[in-house]
Formats: structure tokens, sequence, C-alpha cells
């Protein structure tokens, strides 16, 4: 619920709250009514949430995903094959992977590595990591 109206004062507002959390179920805005006298047009809006995610745009929701599935993966996006958004692009990806490298893989193959120690033996090994074919 959106109220803009300044015909209103918050124990208004407070009453529409508790009346719309009450109400649960199909058709459960059928009968309500809130009188404005002075209201502006748009001063009181409610809008159901499936069609205020229907209305946002598919793509930015696509696009706002992916962004946050590499933030949480920590991998750069000229890595995963992404087209930049921009006439920039995304830098140089040789550097990108050395540092993606250097800050995220060799960490973990560390971690990784430590399961030898506790074995003693090698069981678990990596190659260098090489730019090169």
């Amino acid at each position: 619920m959106y109220v803009s109206d300044p015909a209103h004062d918050m124990t208004d507002i407070d009453a529409m709250r508790t009346a719309l959390k009450e109400s649960k179920g199909v058709g459960n805005f059928r009968n309500l009514f809130l009188y404005s006298p002075n209201g502006k047009k748009d001063g009181i809006q409610i809008i159901p949430i499936s069609e205020v995610a229907a209305k946002d745009d598919f793509a930015a929701i696509k696009n706002i995903t992916r962004d946050d599935q590499l933030a949480g993966h920590r991998i750069p996006p000229q890595l995963m094959g992404i087209i930049p958004n921009n006439t920039g692009g995304f830098g140089d990806v040789e550097k990108a992977a050395k540092v993606f490298v250097t800050n995220e893989l060799e960490p973990v193959q560390a971690v990784f590595s430590e399961i030898n120690d506790v074995l003693g033996e090698e069981v678990i090994r990596f190659k260098e990591y090489s730019l090169d074919p």
C-alpha cells in the first residue's frame, strides 16, 4: 500500500494496514472502502505484488540476477563469456584471469591440498595455471 495523500493521519494508515493484513485469500480486496474527501487522484494506491513483478522488465531482472551470481562466485565476467553492456568492455582478459587465479583459485587449491597432509600422501594435485595453451 502506498499513501501519499495528506488528508489521512497515521491512525487511518495503521487501520488500513491492519485491515489489509487480516484479509487473505482470493478476492480479498472486493469490499475495501476508503473515504478520502480531499484526496488526490493517486494519493492512495494499492498495488498487488503480482502486478508489480509483471511490470518489471525481464531483461533487467535477468541482468541483476546474473550480476548477483557473478559477485557471489567472484568470477570476472569476461571469463564467463559475458558480453559487456558498454562500449568500454571489461578490460584485459589476461589480467583478469591472473587476478582471479591469484585471489580466488589458488587459496581454494591450498585448502584442498591440505588433504594431502592429513592423509600423508599426495592424492590431490593441481596443474600450475598458465594462459598458454
